[in-house]
């Protein structure tokens, strides 16, 4: 991905809590996301190690500490503390879309859905809604980067982004209900609220799990027809192959190799007989005469 531009759909990126996929909001727009990379590049070059070099370089300078050699080596470790908080500044703001492990969540983290949400985002709704989420990112993922999008509608990418976008949005939602449900089933004489809560999020879950189910066959039919393309490129590279084996047939040189042979035995045959060497090894011994 090219630096200051928008996060492909679905990325990977190292969280404190560890590695995790992470669906982008479809909305984001590059000049929101450079703002926030420049944002962010700030905020971690006046961190204390930025702003501790930057304000003892402006106080030596001042005091003309260059004059001796003590001075010079002390501007020396004060512009190296800001290169270095430069460097770590631009790394960071560079490496946001896959890289939020800092030791604190940053504030693309702070609100899932305003920029991304990633699968763990949704780890309190149950082990099914989990991994339904997990499951739609990384289909979106793979309809992106599949070999055969020449193949495909141009906006199906586009458009099953934003669904699963529009999808897993509405499943955040849900959160509210869940806990209300969970309440009202622990709350005595209350079970018609509780049965008809359940019902709801029943239906909402079976709706969730059609959209998994038509982005699965979506995923399908694509690999289906990516291996045929392999298939049509192992045919293509097979007979193009033979061809070059064809082409560089040795037949002609085994001709020539066969008469060398048969040249060379016809020699050392002629040489042996001449100077009465004997046989060689391959060659039978005569057969006594029978008395």
């Amino acid at each position: 991905m090219p630096l200051l531009e928008r996060p492909d759909a679905v990325t990977a990126c190292d969280f404190d809590d560890g590695p995790d996929i992470m669906l982008w909001n479809p909305a984001l727009t590059s000049k929101r996301w450079r703002r926030q990379c420049r944002r962010v590049f700030v905020a971690r070059l006046f961190t204390t190690r930025g702003a501790v070099g930057l304000l003892a370089l402006v106080l030596l300078l001042d005091l003309h500490a260059t004059d001796n050699l003590a001075g010079a080596l002390a501007v020396g470790g004060a512009i190296a503390l800001l290169l270095s908080a430069f460097c770590d500044a631009g790394i960071t703001a560079a490496c946001l879309a896959t890289d939020h492990h800092h030791g604190r969540r940053c504030r693309l983290e702070r609100c899932p859905g305003e920029f991304f949400f990633r699968s763990d985002d949704f780890v309190d709704l149950g082990a099914a809604a989990h991994h339904a989420a997990g499951t739609l990112i990384d289909l979106v993922g793979e309809l992106h980067e599949t070999p055969a999008r020449a193949w495909l509608d141009p906006e199906l990418p586009i458009r099953a982004h934003q669904v699963v976008w529009d999808g897993l949005t509405r499943l955040s939602r849900t959160a509210a209900a869940r806990r209300h449900a969970t309440r009202l089933a622990a709350t005595p004489g209350e079970t018609d609220l509780a049965a008809a809560t359940a019902t709801a999020i029943a239906e909402f879950d079976a709706l969730l799990g059609e959209l998994l189910f038509h982005l699965q066959g979506c995923v399908t039919l694509i690999r289906e027809w990516e291996a045929k393309l392999r298939h049509i490129e192992l045919v293509e590279r097979t007979d193009t192959v033979q061809f070059d084996l064809q082409a560089e047939a040795i037949r002609s040189m085994v001709d020539d190799a066969d008469e060398l042979q048969k040249s060379v035995f016809a020699y050392i045959t002629a040489a042996r007989d001449l100077t009465g060497a004997g046989r060689f090894p391959w060659e039978p011994t005569s057969a006594e005469p029978v008395p």
